[in-house]
């Protein structure tokens, strides 16, 4: 009988990944960035009961997810330029693959700058901006550069090293709360939940980078359950960060927080005072999770962009295109004149192209699918 030997390094590049390493890709690109204001949000709308509006997001959420997952598993052998054109049609197919381009562009952009301000606000006050966007879009692309595979055995050590400090903190954060802050309970107002409901839903953007995930999965037909299970996993701690920082402060003065759960870790007091800034252990995730969201954003654009310029004929590396995409990034991200003014900007693109690719292309495309019988 004869043997066949098979090639390690070969079977390592092979750009295939675990459900497991998926799972820990979306913890990172979907919790950072989207709980550092979400308590703030939700009790400006719905006061003391801001946690259940999270709460009603994420099972919103769970289930756009797994809309997702039902259209990526249908077509888990072809990218999403690909199975967009089979659809669609050529023209609105390559429409919407640039659509989604400029939202991952955008997404990566808005998302560095708030990590360029809340480092100059406690790390680096007098560091220009330029150069923390242009060092953290170096590493990203880095990352991004070694592939799929690469990405995600990162990832599942990148996990581990984030979320450890923030259970720690939080843990210890128990002793300095008042519980009673969440009382009287289902007090807001339909309007009121109802705009807090759309803020947690939103702190999930990044979801939408499971409509490019199909061809990477070794197991692509569980997708929508372990995709679930980890969105349902970061629901759970977006919760719990909520519910601490209103018991922390009450729903009136967190109103007036701008970075509640970073003012929060600030100012508890370690038992045997181990560490004089606890915001230190909190900058570790936030660091961690920026580095995530952009890396991912700059995979998938470039990506897209690399799929959009073949069917021109026009074949240049998938390097070549990261490279190309971090002075777009860092320029947008110089934009805004202030904070505000980013996170007017975050909200405009939440309500038009966040909604369109976490809820309506996906739904507008299974359909579609369907009724052509397109997929398998």
């Amino acid at each position: 009988m004869t043997r066949t030997r098979i090639n390690p390094k070969k079977f390592s590049m092979n750009n295939k990944i675990s459900l497991r390493q998926l799972q820990a890709l979306l913890i990172l690109e979907i919790f950072g960035f989207g709980v550092t204001g979400l308590p703030r949000r939700v009790a400006l709308a719905a006061g003391q009961d801001g946690w259940i509006a999270v709460v009603l997001a994420a099972g919103l959420v769970v289930l756009a997810v797994l809309i997702i997952a039902r259209l990526a598993t249908r077509f888990s052998d072809r990218g999403f330029h690909e199975y967009a054109c089979d659809i669609l049609g050529k023209f609105l197919g390559t429409l919407l693959t640039f659509v989604f381009f400029v939202r991952l562009i955008i997404m990566a952009a808005l998302n560095l700058r708030i990590f360029g301000e809340i480092v100059r606000e406690t790390l680096l006050p007098t560091t220009p901006p330029a150069v923390v966007f242009l060092v953290m879009l170096a590493i990203a692309a880095y990352g991004a550069s070694k592939g799929f595979e690469g990405r995600a055995r990162v990832a599942e050590v990148l996990v581990l090293i984030a979320l450890l400090p923030l259970i720690l903190v939080f843990g210890i954060s128990g002793r300095d709360m008042d519980f009673t802050n969440l009382l009287p309970m289902i007090t807001a107002s339909p309007a009121g939940m109802a705009i807090g409901v759309k803020h947690g839903f939103f702190a999930f953007s990044g979801v939408e980078v499971l409509l490019l995930v199909g061809p990477y999965l070794n197991r692509p037909k569980h997708l929508g359950k372990a995709s679930a299970w980890a969105v349902g996993c970061v629901g759970i701690f977006m919760t719990i960060v909520t519910i601490a920082t209103i018991a922390r402060f009450g729903s009136d003065e967190l109103a007036r927080q701008l970075w509640p759960v970073l003012r929060m870790m600030d100012t508890l007091s370690m038992p045997g005072s181990i560490i004089d800034r606890q915001g230190a252990l909190i900058m570790t995730f936030w660091i961690i999770s920026a580095f995530a969201i952009i890396n991912a954003a700059l995979f998938f654009s470039s990506l897209l962009l690399k799929d959009g310029m073949e069917m021109m004929r026009l074949k240049i590396s998938h390097t070549s295109y990261i490279i190309a995409l971090i002075p777009v990034i860092a320029i947008i991200a110089l934009l805004p004149r202030n904070l505000a003014q980013v996170y007017e900007w975050i909200d405009l693109v939440d309500h038009t192209l966040g909604l369109a690719f976490m809820a309506a292309v996906p739904i507008i495309l299974l359909v579609v699918a369907k009724l052509r019988r397109r997929g398998d």
